[in-house]
Protein backbone atom coordinates (compact mmCIF):
# COMPACT_ATOMS: atom_id res chain seq x y z
CA UNK A 1 0.00 0.00 0.00
CA UNK A 2 2.74 2.32 1.18
CA UNK A 3 4.64 1.69 -2.38
CA UNK A 4 1.70 2.92 -4.40
CA UNK A 5 1.51 6.40 -2.43
CA UNK A 6 3.22 8.71 -4.15
CA UNK A 7 5.39 10.34 -1.77
CA UNK A 8 5.92 7.44 1.17
CA UNK A 9 8.82 5.38 1.47
CA UNK A 10 8.09 1.74 1.45
CA UNK A 11 7.17 0.91 5.10
CA UNK A 12 10.95 -1.28 5.68
CA UNK A 13 12.43 2.09 4.44
CA UNK A 14 10.35 4.05 6.88
CA UNK A 15 11.33 1.62 9.80
CA UNK A 16 15.06 2.41 8.88
CA UNK A 17 14.72 5.86 9.04
CA UNK A 18 12.83 5.65 12.13
CA UNK A 19 15.81 3.78 13.61
CA UNK A 20 18.33 5.90 12.51
CA UNK A 21 16.06 9.23 13.78
CA UNK A 22 16.43 7.36 17.41
CA UNK A 23 19.76 6.65 17.20
CA UNK A 24 20.66 9.82 16.47
CA UNK A 25 18.73 11.35 19.08
CA UNK A 26 20.79 9.11 21.32
CA UNK A 27 23.83 10.23 20.55
CA UNK A 28 22.93 13.42 21.02
CA UNK A 29 21.36 13.12 23.85
CA UNK A 30 25.19 11.46 24.56
CA UNK A 31 26.57 14.73 23.85
CA UNK A 32 24.24 16.02 26.80
CA UNK A 33 22.06 17.75 24.42
CA UNK A 34 18.78 17.96 27.04
CA UNK A 35 17.05 20.62 25.51
CA UNK A 36 14.45 19.57 23.51
CA UNK A 37 13.65 21.76 21.21
CA UNK A 38 17.43 21.89 20.28
CA UNK A 39 17.26 18.38 19.91
CA UNK A 40 14.71 18.41 17.73
CA UNK A 41 15.83 21.33 15.90
CA UNK A 42 19.45 18.95 15.29
CA UNK A 43 18.35 15.30 14.16
CA UNK A 44 15.40 17.39 11.63
CA UNK A 45 18.70 19.32 10.08
CA UNK A 46 20.71 15.57 10.20
CA UNK A 47 17.94 13.54 8.98
CA UNK A 48 17.52 15.92 6.20
CA UNK A 49 21.17 16.64 5.23
CA UNK A 50 20.89 12.24 5.40
CA UNK A 51 17.82 11.77 3.19
CA UNK A 52 19.41 13.79 0.76
CA UNK A 53 22.58 12.12 0.66
CA UNK A 54 21.07 8.62 1.12
CA UNK A 55 19.11 9.53 -2.43
CA UNK A 56 22.13 9.61 -3.82
CA UNK A 57 23.32 6.56 -3.17
CA UNK A 58 21.36 3.90 -1.67
CA UNK A 59 24.48 1.43 -1.25
CA UNK A 60 24.56 2.26 2.34
CA UNK A 61 21.59 2.17 5.41
CA UNK A 62 20.18 5.09 6.52
CA UNK A 63 21.43 4.72 10.29
CA UNK A 64 24.90 4.15 8.27
CA UNK A 65 24.54 7.83 6.58
CA UNK A 66 23.00 9.41 9.53
CA UNK A 67 25.52 8.31 12.27
CA UNK A 68 28.11 9.32 9.59
CA UNK A 69 26.64 12.89 9.30
CA UNK A 70 26.24 13.08 13.00
CA UNK A 71 29.89 12.31 13.87
CA UNK A 72 31.39 14.34 11.25
CA UNK A 73 29.67 17.17 12.10
CA UNK A 74 30.35 16.97 15.40
CA UNK A 75 34.38 16.10 14.77
CA UNK A 76 34.30 19.04 13.09
CA UNK A 77 32.75 21.42 15.45
CA UNK A 78 34.55 20.52 18.16
CA UNK A 79 37.74 21.24 16.13
CA UNK A 80 37.02 24.77 15.41
CA UNK A 81 36.61 25.19 19.27
CA UNK A 82 40.40 24.54 19.00
CA UNK A 83 42.77 27.31 17.75
CA UNK A 84 43.73 26.92 14.62
CA UNK A 85 47.34 25.45 15.62
CA UNK A 86 45.73 21.59 16.28
CA UNK A 87 44.53 19.63 13.21
CA UNK A 88 42.76 16.47 12.73
CA UNK A 89 41.46 14.14 15.57
CA UNK A 90 43.43 15.77 18.13
CA UNK A 91 41.68 19.05 17.74
CA UNK A 92 38.25 17.31 17.84
CA UNK A 93 39.43 15.37 21.13
CA UNK A 94 40.81 18.88 22.57
CA UNK A 95 38.18 20.23 21.86
CA UNK A 96 35.96 18.05 23.25
CA UNK A 97 37.76 17.27 26.64
CA UNK A 98 37.56 21.29 27.09
CA UNK A 99 34.14 21.59 25.94
CA UNK A 100 32.98 19.05 28.66
CA UNK A 101 35.69 18.40 31.13
CA UNK A 102 35.51 22.50 31.73
CA UNK A 103 32.18 22.24 32.21
CA UNK A 104 31.10 24.48 29.29
CA UNK A 105 28.13 22.26 27.94
CA UNK A 106 26.16 23.56 30.96
CA UNK A 107 26.94 27.26 30.34
CA UNK A 108 26.26 27.38 26.66
CA UNK A 109 23.98 24.13 26.11
CA UNK A 110 21.99 25.62 23.02
CA UNK A 111 25.77 26.35 21.50
CA UNK A 112 26.06 22.89 20.64
CA UNK A 113 26.79 22.35 16.49
CA UNK A 114 25.96 25.60 16.11
CA UNK A 115 27.78 26.86 12.87
CA UNK A 116 28.86 30.30 14.80
CA UNK A 117 29.42 29.18 18.43
CA UNK A 118 29.33 32.36 20.73
CA UNK A 119 32.99 34.17 21.07
CA UNK A 120 33.20 33.79 25.09
CA UNK A 121 32.87 29.59 24.44
CA UNK A 122 35.82 29.35 22.02
CA UNK A 123 37.75 31.86 24.34
CA UNK A 124 36.89 29.91 27.40
CA UNK A 125 37.73 26.57 24.99
CA UNK A 126 40.81 28.11 24.31
CA UNK A 127 42.05 29.29 27.87
CA UNK A 128 41.52 25.79 28.75
CA UNK A 129 44.31 23.64 29.18
CA UNK A 130 44.70 20.15 28.10
CA UNK A 131 48.17 18.13 28.61
CA UNK A 132 48.00 14.49 28.33
CA UNK A 133 49.18 12.35 30.68
CA UNK A 134 52.41 9.87 30.36
CA UNK A 135 52.09 7.39 27.38
CA UNK A 136 51.47 3.53 28.22
CA UNK A 137 53.52 0.88 27.32
CA UNK A 138 51.96 -2.13 27.36
CA UNK A 139 54.05 -5.00 28.59
CA UNK A 140 53.90 -8.90 30.09
CA UNK A 141 52.72 -9.98 33.80
CA UNK A 142 55.33 -12.29 34.68
CA UNK A 143 54.52 -13.85 38.25
CA UNK A 144 57.15 -12.68 40.78
CA UNK A 145 58.04 -13.81 43.93
CA UNK A 146 57.30 -11.33 46.49
CA UNK A 147 60.11 -10.61 48.96
CA UNK A 148 58.34 -10.35 52.25
CA UNK A 149 62.26 -9.28 53.99
CA UNK A 150 62.50 -9.45 57.74
CA UNK A 151 58.60 -10.52 57.85
CA UNK A 152 59.14 -13.34 56.28
CA UNK A 153 62.31 -14.84 58.14
CA UNK A 154 60.32 -14.24 61.38
CA UNK A 155 56.93 -15.77 60.61
CA UNK A 156 58.97 -18.56 59.32
CA UNK A 157 60.43 -18.85 62.88
CA UNK A 158 57.38 -18.32 64.59
CA UNK A 159 55.94 -20.94 62.44
CA UNK A 160 58.92 -23.82 63.35
CA UNK A 161 58.28 -22.72 67.20
CA UNK A 162 54.57 -23.51 66.88
CA UNK A 163 53.12 -26.49 68.54
CA UNK A 164 49.80 -27.92 69.17
CA UNK A 165 51.36 -28.04 72.72
CA UNK A 166 51.09 -24.60 72.79
CA UNK A 167 47.62 -24.27 71.68
CA UNK A 168 46.28 -26.63 74.16
CA UNK A 169 48.01 -24.96 77.40
CA UNK A 170 46.41 -21.55 76.37
CA UNK A 171 43.06 -23.14 75.71
CA UNK A 172 43.14 -24.76 79.50
CA UNK A 173 44.34 -21.32 80.72
CA UNK A 174 41.31 -19.67 79.26
CA UNK A 175 38.48 -22.44 80.25
CA UNK A 176 40.25 -21.73 83.79
CA UNK A 177 39.73 -18.19 84.08
CA UNK A 178 36.15 -18.59 82.42
CA UNK A 179 34.98 -20.92 85.40
CA UNK A 180 36.73 -18.59 87.81
CA UNK A 181 35.30 -15.90 86.09
CA UNK A 182 31.66 -17.79 86.29
CA UNK A 183 32.06 -18.81 89.51
CA UNK A 184 33.00 -15.36 91.42
CA UNK A 185 30.11 -14.06 89.54
CA UNK A 186 27.14 -16.72 90.74
CA UNK A 187 28.83 -16.39 94.42
CA UNK A 188 28.74 -12.52 94.84
CA UNK A 189 26.09 -11.56 92.10
CA UNK A 190 23.67 -14.47 92.04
Amino acid sequence: MDELMPGTAPSHDREAWNVACLRLEDFLRAHRIHSRERLLHLTVEIIAQARSRHGADHSRSPLEVTMEIATDRTADWFSRLVESGVEGDSAATRGKVAYFAGGLHRRWPEAFLDPDPPLELLDAVRRSSVQAGPSMEFSSLIRKEINYGAMEDLARETWGQFSWGHVFRVFLIWVVIFFLAYGAWTRFFA
